[in-house]
């Protein structure tokens, strides 16, 4: 995976944009820290994320689509399920010795982004299919997200003003990557087809 691309076509739609997916990231965060929230915040997540998808591929910020998920009961609810799924399985591989943990959390990482785009998969077929998608990247993820190590240091060092800017950055930089390890899986899967 190319790490500088994503990271730069993430800044590229940030342009002009960087402070209306803050204040997303922002209302999604408050929200999903109150009491209805934390159950809420796998549908918020959701929509965040197609708001991201949208950011990245067409240059346009579409606020509206932060309420997408509720749209749809059962689709909704299979987000809820999987989150809580994800949390359980990571739960157990940190109790097996924590590398279990580190390994099933990159593993499944793709999981959500995976049932936000598509409304038919059941749960755990996206388990399966994140699976598939990490194979051979669980550790080229693990370097993608230390290479935001600077920005959350200047973050705490700010006392978490910088982090106002890198956050919409980081976030869409976290969607790209799945974007472009989506487009390699159908790349491959082509290839292999041939």
């Amino acid at each position: 995976m190319d790490r500088k691309l994503i990271k730069s076509e993430a800044k590229q739609a940030l342009v002009g944009n960087r402070l209306m997916f803050l204040l997303a990231i922002i209302i999604v965060g408050v929200i999903s820290g109150t009491g209805i929230g934390a159950i809420l915040a796998p549908i918020l997540g959701a929509g965040l994320f197609l708001i991201g998808k949208v950011l990245l591929l067409e240059k346009k910020f579409n606020f509206e689509l932060i309420i997408e998920y509720f749209k749809d009961l059962n689709h909704a609810l299979r987000l809820i399920g999987a989150t809580l799924l994800y949390a359980l399985i990571v739960f157990i591989g940190f109790l097996l010795f924590i590398i279990p943990g580190i390994i099933f959390s990159y593993q499944y990482s793709q999981v959500m982004y995976i049932l936000a785009e598509d409304k038919e998969i059941g749960v755990w077929d996206a388990f399966k299919k994140s699976k598939e998608m990490m194979v051979g990247y669980k550790f080229d993820l693990f370097i993608f997200h230390l290479s935001f190590i600077g920005h959350i240091l200047l973050g705490m060092i700010t006392f978490g003003i910088y982090l106002l800017y890198a956050m919409p950055y980081m976030q869409l930089s976290y969607y790209n990557y799945y974007l472009h390890l989506k487009g390699k899986d159908v790349v491959e899967t082509s290839v292999a087809s041939a």
